[in-house]
């Protein structure tokens, strides 16, 4: 853990332009130290992070948008079962926008000035017209499936290529990332259990036995596994969309690079899949439901085709983590897009995919992973 930070969390405008107004480090970009505007994108866990908006004829402008995103991070101390644990990140999410490969179309944002001592990150903004992946599927008009295929396809490549590079010994070492481990063997794994028993209290206690050795395995997984560097919060909320005029896709920024750890594939591809279904349930939008299955499509398909080799069991572990995932989230990421009924509804259709991959006898349900068995 890096030393603990003085400065309050930034979270008003007033805030950012008193810090602003601090920085003495003549390497500071004289650009970002007297923006016209500032806008608080969001208050966090732990950061808070502001659009400024650039008074280019003060400097050269360091950006093709005219904005930047200034990001503060602090720790944050929260209970797991009467435990006290410190959310401390710093300095993963810097180090990744510097080393993190990338494609043509699916980057991290650029780095620009880093403030190590009070943990605050300027970086590239993706644009203010920039939507994230969550609320594009779940908007009122959105793009035909071949972009959301195109969008998985670009996904599925930028994976590929992201995991190829997380296998490098050094790399593992670096993003050794000991506090996003402990959330990340909580966060879901510590619930699924008590959440999936107290919707269904009648299930069997076979089943039971074999959710909660599933528990087990993953949260060991995931304090000790040590396969790949992952993303590690790869979901669609962290995903910003940038679209032409005519609707075709131009740009992926990839945010919020905190979690990121050594893990393994099934991992970083169930969080995603699992939240580009429920967008497809829960929009009201009658293309959403297709748009969700062809960006999924693309994705495992270009994903496959671009790795190594597929893991024996991929498939299986792919599934039982999305329906966990959507079992312990779906009625909090998506709270304001459903009623009761349209919760149990998406968990019964979970709990049916989590069945299927415990080899039970189901309906089987294509949610557009099937390029995933090895």
């Amino acid at each position: 853990m890096a030393d603990t930070p003085n400065l309050e969390l930034l979270k008003s405008k007033e805030q950012v332009q008193a810090y602003l107004d601090s920085i003495t480090d003549p390497s500071f970009p004289e650009a970002f130290r007297s923006p016209l505007s500032s806008f608080n994108i969001t208050n966090g866990i732990g950061n808070a992070v502001h659009r400024l908006v650039l008074n280019t004829s003060i400097s050269n402008n360091l950006t093709s948008t005219g904005t930047v995103i200034l990001k503060h991070s602090n720790p944050y101390i929260f209970n797991i079962d009467g435990q006290k644990f410190t959310w401390d990140l710093w300095p993963f999410e810097a180090n990744a926008l510097r080393d993190v490969p990338h494609t043509g179309v699916v980057k991290a944002p650029k780095l620009y000035w880093v403030d190590h001592v009070n943990r605050v990150m300027f970086t590239e903004d993706a644009g203010p017209q920039s939507q994230n992946l969550k609320d594009l599927l779940l908007s009122d008009e959105i793009p035909q499936p071949k972009v959301f295929s195109k969008i998985g396809e670009e996904l599925g490549a930028y994976l590929a290529q992201l995991h190829s590079w997380g296998r490098d010994k050094k790399i593992l070492e670096k993003y050794e990332n000991k506090d996003s481990r402990v959330i990340a063997s909580w966060r879901t794994y510590g619930r699924f259990e008590d959440a999936l028993i107290k919707t269904y209290p009648e299930l069997s206690e076979n089943l039971k036995q074999k959710v909660a050795a599933y528990c087990a395995q993953e949260k060991e997984k995931a304090l000790h596994g040590n396969e790949i560097v992952i993303m590690g919060d790869f979901w669609t909320g962290n995903v910003l969309v940038n679209l032409t005029e005519t609707g075709e896709l131009e740009s992926l920024y990839i945010v919020d690079w905190e979690m990121v750890r050594p893990a393994d594939a099934a991992t970083e591809l169930s969080q995603m899949l699992a939240e580009v279904w429920e967008a497809g349930e829960f929009s009201k939008n009658p293309n959403a439901k297709p748009g969700a299955k062809s960006l999924s499509e693309g994705l495992c398909s270009t994903y496959r085709s671009q790795v190594e080799k597929i893991p024996e069991g991929m498939l299986k572990e792919v599934m039982l983590a999305a329906g966990a995932h959507i079992v312990v989230w779906g009625e909090i990421g998506f709270a304001v897009y459903g009623d009761e009924g349209k919760f149990k509804e998406v968990k019964d259709k979970a709990t049916q995919f989590i069945r299927e991959a415990f080899g039970e006898e189901v309906e089987s349900q294509d949610w557009g992973f099937g390029a995933l068995k090895s």
